[in-house]
């Protein structure tokens, strides 16, 4: 009996062993499986905090990217209003991009895609543009230099026109000067009342100016008015106050006298009625037609 309860106590410390060392071996497992967890949760938080880190680095490099675009898009310059107003568009865009970039707070792949995207576009854009304006620029440089040779062309042009005027004008001149009727043999006679001429022009109520319109094949035919002017020492003319335009002034003259010249020698007189005495010294003769002086001569007074 004694040995009965003496085994029973024995039996019962071996439960309690066996269930210590069950729940020693759970707590053991428990802690292991807790320290797993522990360790697992640290390296999800290591590669989330290494991910994060990852996706801020990838937005600040995409954001870099856009502000390099952007300068290089501020150093395109062109000439060209229309393609200037596109580029202005285009930093525009790239400005709304930045910004909106930069308020992106769940950033992830599918957004990194679409920016991705939208850079490479602005990019293929900007070496389109770069292109255009290349191309304008040789235009450019390809429409001065032409423009220099059609300045040059047009310097020449001109200074041989120029030229050719010159001498034309010198042309017509000489034409001109050609064309003028001349005259030869020029006389003075003094005459009294029955035009009779007399020795003493002081005893002279009229003069007689004569002399020949030379024959000129160059000049015209026609009706012609020859103006006739006496001028005295004392530099005025003999006159009774009719003028006649020469160069562009109205000058007096003594008489005139109207002709019809036919290219060939014609002999002509002029006569001025004296209405006031000779003063002693030099009288001028002056004979005008169509414009020009045609000749002169003088005659003296003496005391």
């Amino acid at each position: 009996m004694e040995d009965l309860q003496e085994k029973q106590p024995v039996k019962n410390n071996d439960k309690t062993t066996k269930i210590l060392i069950a729940l020693i071996s759970v707590m053991i497992i428990a802690i292991g499986v807790m320290g797993y967890m522990l360790y697992d949760m640290k390296k999800l938080n290591t590669q989330m905090m290494s991910k994060n880190q990852e996706v801020t680095i990838e937005k600040e490099t995409l954001k870099r990217q856009l502000t390099d675009l952007l300068d290089d898009y501020d150093e395109l310059s062109t000439s060209n209003d229309s393609l200037n107003s596109e580029i202005i568009r285009e930093k525009e865009h790239i400005q709304t991009l930045i910004k909106e970039l930069e308020g992106v707070r769940n950033y992830n792949y599918s957004i990194q895609k679409k920016y991705e995207e939208e850079l490479a576009s602005l990019r293929k854009i900007m070496r389109g543009y770069v292109y255009q304006i290349d191309s304008l620029d040789q235009l450019n440089k390809q429409l001065i230099a032409e423009n220099v040779q059609v300045k040059q062309a047009h310097s020449r042009i001109k200074d041989e026109m120029d030229l050719v005027v010159e001498r034309n004008d010198e042309l017509e001149l000489a034409i001109e000067e050609a064309s003028i009727v001349k005259t030869a043999g020029i006389g003075v006679k003094f005459l009294n009342k029955k035009n009779k001429e007399v020795n003493k022009p002081k005893r002279a109520e009229r003069i007689q100016v004569n002399f020949t319109l030379v024959s000129n094949d160059l000049a015209e035919s026609g009706a012609r008015r020859i103006y006739l002017r006496i001028i005295r020492p004392d530099g005025y003319a003999l006159t009774d106050g009719n003028t006649f335009e020469f160069r562009e002034k109205n000058i007096v003259y003594s008489a005139y006298r109207d002709v019809t010249y036919e290219k060939q020698d014609l002999g002509v007189a002029i006569y001025y009625d004296m209405a006031e005495t000779f003063i002693p010294g030099k009288y001028n003769i002056e004979l005008y037609m169509s414009g020009n002086l045609i000749g002169q001569t003088f005659f003296t007074i003496e005391k």
